[in-house]
Order: structure tokens, then sequence, then C-alpha cells
């Protein structure tokens, strides 16, 4: 047997989805993430679902990881102490950032204080001019003593981010140089390697956040691979990155910062993968969690990358997905403002204690517990291999914590959380489509993560959009996409030039020495590449913002459809375009994938047999208590139909269908969710409201 495993890490549960080569066949597993250690979570559930495979662990050839160890230590500032070197007189532009203010009329606004203290922010005599030329030559005596100094103050890494490094690395390379020589413990990171793109804020906040996370994910990785081998798993470690790829695990050790958004990334591969199998192509994926609420826009099967990436308040310059997070999951705590209003997150009761019915502890009111109060969540649940759920001390945390203090009932107040939460989560969608130009009600909801599909109805209906796809397995959705990603390698290099002084012949060139790099940097034969994709970053001259514009599918570089290509994305992002005005080239985008012969979605079986129902209780929807079929997912089979009120329970989530709506399983055996036509299926199957179709 030939097994692919991919561990998506979580704030409360870690998910682990298994793939037989052979077979075709997939399993789940969840089990509860392991805040001290990471790592421990992932070993100990891959080793469980090995035992109940009744499998060895040599059966393992690919392991792929979604972490968010560098986003935890990044938002939590718990990275190594860190210093930074730079040109002589830009020792202060991580504090000074860009002229724009985080909220332009708030004048009490403030930035984000930089990772790098300025005490440990020091400052070299040397010059590279904007066209690569050396001004100032490096004094190695100047060098020597910084190197001395840097050793007294136990830096544990530097970040090397000198003037124009991104046409002449040979400044930082020299220094690098030195400083490992001096502090072979230290890790050093130059700004070229990291991102060789112009713009010094950027650049220097991108390299000091990688050099401030590198001993932290370093110390993750050895450690977790270590534990892995001790458990004789293995197989090649692949971590996920920021930009719907993966790369190697030492690779990952030397550029951690494009692992910031490892974790939700994986959801976005799938929903990618989703989008390309529907009529409509165009899915927003909405993953709700414990902690946390994450949404991407798939566009024509395509995902969006992010024009300007910034996490907390700080500034990354390296190719990531355009995902939008807010605080908003299952283990979201109602609490109540010092204006009497009732409040849903964004904090946390994360995986310990986690919410109130976990009997772990935990005290203060979550969302799961309002959605167990509700019915919508079933006492005795398959989560985490059967879990208890207690409902009484649920009842409990919300009446003594929400409801007497604001004079409603248990359910109202329960009600309440429920709405403030999707309401959280509803503006979190409007600002990556009504915010960007798109209408949100051309687009297909994909709600995922383990408490996804009980909000996913009213997510759609908050926003619009007529229809609801539920994935297979929706809790470990994100888990899924890591089986779904190639080896990809990005190499995003700045060139300024007017566009129309550069010929095809020129660009090509370019373009195909960076894919040579990648492909090294991948160290893959040039015959086993999947896919090269190519983009151009171009603005009108005189602009200081650019556009990326794919030119993959063009057989070769015509600069007038570049040119008329420009001017159209232009006019959908901003409302105008200039044909008359002269184009500047900025930047040459080249991604190399390598086919990890990706898990593709199974079909399933059609069937003629109606489902029985497993159970029934009582659900409450907009304060009306209603008698409700619960279903079990796993006998759902395509062509089977069911119409709201009802439930379909799972091993890793709970779908909510509502009054007054129907669904339908599709040939992949998703639940398409819609409004009911009276009468009649969308299929023209009859049904009857509360039960099952045919």
């Amino acid at each position: 047997m030939a097994i692919r495993i991919g561990v998506d890490t979580g704030g409360t549960f870690t998910d682990i989805v298994v793939y037989d080569d052979k077979d075709q066949t997939l399993q789940i597993h969840k089990v509860h993430s392991t805040p001290d250690d990471p790592g421990r979570a992932m070993v100990t559930g891959s080793r469980e679902v090995l035992g109940r495979l009744g499998e060895t662990s040599d059966a393992v050839k690919l392991l792929v990881h979604g972490t968010t160890i560098a986003t935890n230590a990044l938002l939590q500032r718990r990275g190594a102490r860190t210093a930074l070197i730079t040109t002589a007189g830009f020792r202060d532009i991580l504090h000074i950032q860009r002229q724009n203010r985080p909220r332009m009329y708030d004048l009490r606004s403030r930035r984000a204080l930089p990772l790098i203290p300025r005490r440990r922010r020091f400052e070299l005599n040397e010059r590279i001019g904007p066209d690569g030329d050396v001004i100032k030559q490096i004094d190695t005596n100047e060098l020597e003593a910084l190197c001395h100094q840097l050793a007294a103050d136990k830096i544990e890494a530097v970040a090397i981010c000198l003037l124009h490094s991104y046409e002449n690395a040979s400044h930082e390379l020299e220094v690098a140089a030195a400083l490992r020589s001096h502090l072979p413990d230290a890790t050093v990171c130059t700004s070229h390697e990291v991102a060789r793109q112009i713009g010094e804020y950027e650049r220097f906040s991108t390299c000091s956040v990688n050099a401030y996370l590198q001993p932290a994910m370093q110390s993750y990785l050895s450690k977790l691979e270590s534990e892995l081998a001790n458990q004789q798993i293995c197989a090649p470690l692949y971590v996920m990155k920021s930009n719907g790829g993966v790369m190697s695990a030492s690779e990952v050790a030397r550029q951690c910062v494009q692992t910031i958004l490892s974790g939700p990334s994986g959801g976005v591969v799938a929903g990618v993968a989703i989008a390309k199998q529907l009529k409509n192509s165009n899915l927003i994926t909405a993953d709700m969690g414990g902690t946390s609420f994450d949404v991407a826009v798939i566009e024509d099967g395509k995902a969006n990358f992010a024009r300007v990436a910034e996490i907390d308040g700080i500034a990354l310059k390296v190719p990531m997905l355009d995902l939008h997070t807010v605080g908003a999951g299952g283990g979201s705590i109602g609490w109540i403002d010092a204006g009497g209003a009732l409040r849903a997150g964004p904090h946390s009761a994360g995986s310990a204690p986690g919410p109130v019915c976990y009997g772990k502890g935990g005290t203060e009111p979550t969302v799961t517990d309002a959605n167990l109060v509700l019915g919508r969540l079933a006492a005795k649940s398959k989560l985490a291999g059967g879990m208890e759920l207690d409902l009484q001390a649920a009842r409990e945390a919300i009446q003594n914590r929400l409801a007497k203090p604001l004079n409603l009932s248990v359910e109202e107040a329960a009600e309440g959380m429920v709405q403030i939460v999707n309401s959280t989560m509803v503006a979190a969608i409007r600002k990556l489509t009504v915010e960007r130009g798109l209408d949100p009600r051309s687009f297909v909801m994909c709600p995922f993560g383990g408490a996804g599909p009980l909000h996913g109805s009213e997510l759609a209906r908050g926003c619009g959009i007529e229809q609801t796809l539920v994935p297979l397995a929706p809790g470990v959705t994100s888990a899924m996409g890591l089986l779904m990603s190639n080896l990809r390698e990005d190499q995003v290099n700045t060139h300024i030039a007017k566009f129309d002084q550069m010929s095809p012949e020129s660009l090509q060139r370019m373009l195909d020495e960076m894919a040579r790099q990648a492909a090294d940097n991948l160290v893959i034969e040039s015959d086993a590449v999947a896919c090269v994709t190519r983009k151009l970053a171009l603005r009108y001259l005189g602009q200081s913002h650019d556009v990326p514009l794919s030119i993959s599918e063009m057989e070769r570089l015509d600069p007038h459809s570049i040119a008329q290509g420009f001017h159209q994305a232009h006019e959908k992002l901003f409302g105008f375009s200039r044909p008359e005005e002269p184009l500047e080239l900025v930047s040459l985008w080249v991604s190399v994938e390598l086919d990890l012969r990706p898990l593709e979605l199974p079909h399933v079986e059609q069937a003629s047999e109606l489902p029985e129902q497993i159970d029934q209780r009582a659900v409450v929807f907009q304060g009306e208590s209603l008698p409700t079929p619960i279903y079990e997912r796993d006998a759902l089979a395509a062509g089977h139909a069911l119409t709201g009120p009802a439930i379909v329970e799972q091993v890793d989530t709970t779908t909510l269908i509502w009054p007054g709506e129907q669904a339908a399983v599709d040939d992949y055996g998703q639940i398409m969710i819609g409004e009911a036509k009276p009468g009649r299926h969308a299929d023209g199957i009859k049904y009857q409201p509360g039960g099952a179709v045919r």
C-alpha cells in the first residue's frame, strides 16, 4: 500500500487525511491539537490512523503539513532575538513604513511596532546604486567591529537589508559571510534571497520577519522530523506555502516567511479543485474552524493572489494567496461589552480549555456551546473519536454569563451569539468581494472547516448567494487541499524599464532564466515540471502601484496583447484605464510546479434507495423550535435530496439545512443547498418538507 498523509494543525483540532494511491480511498481522522507542542498531535494522530488501517509506517510515501507555527509566533511576538543590518541612513525604515496611515481619519491610529527594536538595528557605511553599481565599498574594519558587537549582544538571528540589493547582492553576500564566520550559532538572512524586489520597506520587513521566525521554525521542524523518525515514518516531509504550493521541510527552514498562511492555504487549493468541476467556477471558500474564519475568492477556477500582503500590520513581499482572516470560529467567546451589548469573538477558547461543553475546564460560553443549546449539534458528537458534549454545562454558562445579565432566554442569547458571529463573517466576505468590485451573488458559497457547514446557509443568505456547496469532508477540507498541491517555487525579480522599450526576445530570455532558477531550487529534472506560469507586473508611467498580469496562456510574448490585458485589468480593479499612457515594467514573476500527482475529487456511487433518518430532535430556527430529522452523511449518495429543516452529521462536522431550503448530493458526494422550489426539486424530483426526496 502507498499512503499519502495530509496534516492540518488548527487551533482546536489537528485534521489528518490519509489517501491510498492503490485503492484511491480516503480516511479522515481528527485529534485535539496540542498547543504546547503542535507536532505531538501530528505524530500521535498519524500513528493512530495507521494503526486503525492496520498499516506499518513504511507504507507512508508522502507527508504534507499545514502549520501555524510561523503565524502564531509572528502574531504573539515570540520570535528570536533579531538584529538588522542596513545601509547608513536607512535604520528607521521599519519604523517609518509608508506615508499612508493605517486608518485614514483616525488621528490617534498607530502603526504596528517593528519586530526588531531600534537598539538592535545597525548601519554600515556602504552604498549600491539603483542600477547595481557600487558607489561605496564596505569598510571591512567596520564590519568586523559590528560582528563582534552582535556576538557580545547574543544575537540569535540577523536580517541583512542593504539598499538596492535586488540589482546587486554582492554587499549582502559579503556581510553574510562575515556574520556566519563570527556568529556560527545565529541564523543569517539576506533580503535579496527572500524578496528580490523593489520597495525598501516591504523588502526590509519581509527579510526581518524571515529572520525573526527562522530559529523557531528550524527548531520545530527538527523536532518534528526526529519524532516522525522515532515512529519509523521516514516519508519526505513537505510544508504548505502561502502561495498554494508545497516546499520541502529543509527549504522551509530557510524561507519560513513563505509559510505565514500555510494553514488556511490548503483550503483554497481544495476550493480551486472543487470550482473546476462546477458549471459556475466562481467560488467563495469560507473556512470556519475553532479559532478563526478564513475567506478567499476563486474566480473562473483560479485563486487570487494578494496585491499587498500584510499580517498584523507588518508588510510581506512574498507570493501569497489573497486570504482574509477574522477571529470568528466555533470557539469564539460570547461576552457583553461596556455598553451592555452582546458580542462574540474575536477571543477564542481554542483547544485548551475549549468550549464549556467539551468538559475540559472551559467556563466562558462559545459559539459551539450556542449551537449545542440550539439543537444544531448533537450531545453525542462524532468528533475526535466520539465526544460527549455537556448540554447542561453549556446552558448554564450562557444563562449565567449572557442571558441573565441581558434579560434574555438561553435560546435567545445563543441565537444572538450565532447571528453576531455570522455578521462578522459576512463582513469578511464582503471585504474580498464587494470592496474589490465583485458581486458575491455570482458566486457559489463553499463553507468548510469544523464549524463552516453549520453556518454556511446563513452566510450565503447574508451575501445574497443562491447556492451553497458543502464538500465531501468539510471538517478536513484544508487537510485534503494539502494533498491536492504540487511542489512549487516562485521567482519574483524587479526590473524597472519602459515597456515599449523592452523587446519580446529580452523578456523571454529573462523569464526563461527565472524558470531555470526556480527548477534548480526544486532540485528536479526539467521533464518533471508540471507547469510554468508567468506574470508581468506593470503600471502606468508615474504610478507607485503595479498590477500583475498573467501571460502564461500566450504562445509568444505579444507586447500589444500584454498592454491590452493590462488596461482591462486596471479598469476592473480601479474603475478606469488610460490606454494612451505609456506603461512601465516593474517586475517579472515565474512559478514552476513539480507534479506530485495531486489528489483528485473522487466520484461517489448513485443510489435509488432513500436513506433512513437516524434520529430526530428539536432545533431552534429564528426563535421557533422545530422537529428536525437527522441523517448520516455516509448514507447519502449521488442523487439523494433532502429538504429543510434537516441536519446531516458526519465524523468531522455537521451540516444544517434550514426550513425552506433543499439539499441534493452531486456526483462527487458534495451537498448542494439552495432555496426549495414549491413542489419540486431542482432536477424535477418531488419532495416533502422535512424529509428525504427521490
